[in-house]
C-alpha cells in the first residue's frame, strides 16, 4: 500500500484538506522510531505538554519532532528535535527513510516524517516543558488496529474517528495516519 493510501486510511473522515496546504504554511520534521523491548518492536510516541495554551496539538499524542529551523534540512531537524524533546542523540538512532509528508490544516504545518531504528532499548530524558510523557508501544498490538470511536475535541465532537488504543491514551489524526504508513512498511517485511 504507497504511504499517501495507508495515511488516507486513517484520515478522519477521510479529509482533503491533508493533501492540500495553504500557501506559506510551515515545516515541521517528526520521527517515529523503531527499538527492541524485550524481544518485541516498538514504536516510540510522546504526549505533547498541556500547559501551552495556543497549542492546538496539546496534550495529543504524537512523534517526537517539531519546526524546520533556519537554514536546516529536514533530516537535520529531526535529529535536533529527538535530542531535545526526548534526549536520544544521534548516535543513538538510525533514520533509514522519509515517510510521506502529510499537511496538518489544523495548526498550518507541512510535516515531513521520517522512520528510525535503534538497535537497543532507549533511555529517555523527556523535555518538561514539551513533553508528558514518552510512550513506546508493541507494533504487533498497533496491528490489531484500528478501532472506531467518536473524540472530542476543542470543544468539537468528530464522528466515526479512526484511532488506536494506548492504555488510556488515544492516537489519532496525523500521528495515527503516519503510523498507518509504518505499519503497511511493517507488513511488508514481516518473515
Amino acid at each position: 500500500m504507497p504511504g499517501w493510501e495507508a495515511q488516507r486510511s486513517l484520515s478522519p473522515g477521510y479529509n482533503p484538506k491533508y493533501r492540500q496546504p495553504k500557501p506559506g504554511f510551515k515545516e515541521a520534521s517528526v520521527v517515529g522510531i523503531i527499538s527492541p523491548i524485550n524481544d518485541k518492536l516498538h514504536l516510540t510516541f510522546i504526549k505533547r505538554a498541556s500547559h501551552y495554551k495556543d497549542d492546538k496539538h496539546k496534550g495529543q499524542i504524537s512523534f517526537p519532532g517539531g519546526k524546520i529551523e533556519g537554514n536546516e534540512t529536514r533530516i537535520e531537524a529531526a535529529y535536533r528535535e529527538v535530542q531535545e524533546e526526548i534526549g536520544i542523540s544521534e548516535n543513538d538512532i538510525e533514520i533509514i527513510g522519509e515517510l510521506t509528508s502529510l499537511y496538518v490544516f489544523v495548526s498550518d504545518f507541512m510535516i515531513y516524517p521520517f522512520l528510525a531504528i535503534s538497535k537497543s532499548e532507549m533511555q529517555f530524558v523527556p523535555d518538561p516543558l514539551e513533553v508528558e510523557d514518552v510512550i513506546n508501544w508493541p507494533i504487533e498490538k498497533l496491528l490489531k488496529g484500528p478501532f472506531i470511536k467518536d473524540i472530542t475535541i476543542r470543544g468539537t465532537t468528530i464522528k466515526d474517528v479512526p484511532y488506536y488504543p494506548l492504555n488510556e491514551e488515544v492516537l489519532w489524526g496525523a500521528t495515527s495516519m503516519v503510523t498507518a504508513e509504518i505499519l503497511a512498511l511493517c507488513e511488508k517485511v514481516k518473515p
